[in-house]
Formats: C-alpha cells, structure tokens, sequence
C-alpha cells in the first residue's frame, strides 16, 4: 500500500494551526516535496483557498509533512518555511503554497566578520567540523553579534547550533564575507562530512554536522541492480576528457617571489593553476589545490531508475543522505549516495518517490 501523508501547519511562532490530511475535504488537494543533502529543497502544496486552512497560511510559517508507511509510525520527512502563496481560480478557488527548506536560513546570513580575522574568518588546520560549527555559531545563532566581532547583529531567533565537535578532515578554509550557506557547502564537499537543519520543537531548529555522510552505510544490506528488479534504464559514462591530474595554487607575492603550492593526484598529466591570493599560509595553498583536485576529477556518471521492490523502499529500507550499493551488470559495481529524493501524492492516492542517486 502507499504511504499516508499529512501536513501540519504552524505559525512563525509554532503555534499549531491546523493538521491537513492529504487528498481530502479540508485538506491538501496536491503535494510535492524534494530533498536534497546540504541544500534546502521544495516543497510544493495546494489548498482549496476557501477553505479555513488556507487564511491561516503566514510568512515564514513552519510547514511538516508527515509519513506513514506499512510497518512505520508516523515521522516528519520535510520541514519547510512559508515564502510564497500562489492564488489562482480555474474550475474553483486555490492556493498553492511553496516551502523551501529550512536549510534556506542559512542562506540568509553571510561571514561577516573582516577579513584575516582567526577562527572566524580564517581557519588553519582546524576539523571540518569544528569550521562548519563555528561558522553557523558566529553568524546564525544567539552567538551571532558584534560583541564577538560581527559588524551587525544576526541571530536568528529559532537557531541554534549543536556542541561544536571535532570530526571530519583537517582544513584550512578563508571565507571572509561569504554566503553563510555557500560556504558550508563548500566545507562538505572536502570536509568528509554532510550537515543539516533538524527540526527539534515546535519552532525549534538545530544545526548538525553528520560524519561521513547524512545518512547511514547501507551498502551491504541495500543493493540496485537489474537482476533484482529494482533499477531501470541504466547509463554508466566514464569521462576524463575534464580531468586534472596536477594544481599550481598561486599565493601572495610578487614574481619570483610569489608563494606556490603543488599538488597532484591520479595519472592525469594535466595542469592547472588556481588563484589563491587570499590564502596567508602554504597548508591553506594546498587546500585550494585538493579542492580544485576534486572539482576537476574525472566524472564517472551512474545513472538508473529506482524500481521500489518489497526490499527497496523508501523510508523504510534507504533514507536520504544513505550510502547504497549500485550493480549494472559486469560493467560496474560502485557505491552511490542517496543525494537527493522527489515525492510526489498523485491524484488517484498513489505515490511517486524518485531518489537521486551521486558520488559519496
């Protein structure tokens, strides 16, 4: 059977104002979501405008969707915040309400402490972690001030930050005047890490830092592959007409004088230089060259289709952020990591779930 879904909807504040069953009276007459890891991903549902439910809708309301699968109690799969309300009339009256993520509040602050600042700014040989946790503390939470040396005060009120902890790889990482959320991005892609916004009350949210990835390590329990009816339309493409094998990171200085760093990876024998000039130490030179490393890797793209199967189904068997095991015959066997998961409540009650399968 399909999963049930519902929606609960709360004020700016948390207050509850109303629980909408999905595909009823009163309630969601259409509903979309995605999620994707260390992004904020849609939501996408609309309401009947006359009905009461939809005169409780609010800027920045907190929007949950919840799930109910065969064997599975109820849990929150999305929370979302209210930032645009579409009303149109066709054969009646509606409204249709879009919710990204709350990840997204990240996105609204920036590094905004001067240039050359330590450990708010300028990181040195410090954990990915330990980067990611003071970032979001000194520009998101209650820490957020010019006491500590903001140049405006940014707390967001219903933002906090879990104990800052210690793991991931060692980094050097400058990021002065970035985008809050770009730059945490940035830090995931090479700090061996994911991270996320957690909805702990009703108007409550965490930031957290997962080691490894966001999800768990299913790849000896969870595996796609043709001869057990679970992928389709598979693409396997190995391309290396990109790929860097050697990065020239150009520091401070002038001429001769100019500090370099170099660092290669692989058999590729290509070469590429990458700006670092506002890099003050040669650990943070090679940094900026392993990030260019990675950027300019060869790509080997694995495409396929999810088939739901008793054995692979969605919020029961995998999760989002989870590592699976993916098999296309005797071509390849590669672990993927669930990056991303469209659902989608079809009309006649079914559900559409469509994973997105990358390179962890």
């Amino acid at each position: 059977m399909p999963a049930t879904y519902r929606i609960d909807l709360r004020g700016a504040d948390g207050t509850l104002k109303a629980v909408l069953p999905a595909l009823a009276n009163g309630g969601v007459l259409a509903l979309t979501y995605r999620k994707i890891v260390n992004a904020p991903g849609l939501l996408v549902f609309t309401l009947n405008a006359d009905d009461d439910a939809a005169g409780m809708l609010e800027h920045r309301g907190i929007v949950e969707v919840w799930r109910k699968d065969d064997g599975v109690a109820w849990y929150r799969d999305f929370s979302g915040l209210i930032l645009r309300r579409q009303y149109r009339y066709t054969d009646r009256n509606t409204v249709t309400v879009y919710c990204p993520g709350v990840i997204w509040l990240l996105g609204t602050r920036h590094v905004l402490y001067y240039a050359g600042t330590a450990n708010k700014t300028d990181f040195t040989s410090d954990p990915a972690e330990t980067i990611a946790n003071t970032l979001v503390t000194y520009n998101a939470t209650s820490s957020a001030t010019t006491t500590a040396g903001r140049i405006r005060n940014g707390a967001i009120s219903v933002l906090s930050a879990e104990a800052a902890g210690t793991a991931g790889n060692t980094l050097d990482w400058y990021c002065s005047w970035k985008n809050l959320l770009e730059t945490l991005q940035g830090i995931a892609r090479v700090g061996g890490g994911d991270f996320d916004v957690v909805q702990t009350g009703n108007s409550a949210f965490e930031w957290r830092w997962y080691d490894g990835q966001l999800g768990t390590d299913r790849t000896d329990t969870v595996t796609f592959a043709l001869e057990y009816g679970n992928m389709a339309d598979p693409l396997y493409n190995h391309d290396r007409r990109d790929e860097v094998g050697i990065v020239v990171a150009l520091g401070q200085g002038e001429g001769s004088d100019r500090v370099t760093a170099v660092r290669t990876s692989g058999d590729a024998d290509v070469e590429l230089i990458a700006d670092a000039r506002d890099v003050t130490s040669t650990a943070g030179l090679r940094a900026r060259a392993d990030a260019k490393l990675v950027e300019r890797q060869a790509v080997q793209e694995f495409g396929f289709r999810a088939v739901a199967t008793p054995a692979t189904v969605y919020g029961l068997h995998y999760f989002l952020g989870d590592l699976v095991t993916a098999r296309y015959g005797g071509v390849v066997e590669v672990t993927r990591k669930v990056v991303a998961v469209d659902v989608t409540l079809n009309e006649d009650g079914s559900e559409t779930v469509t994973p997105e399968f990358g390179t962890p």
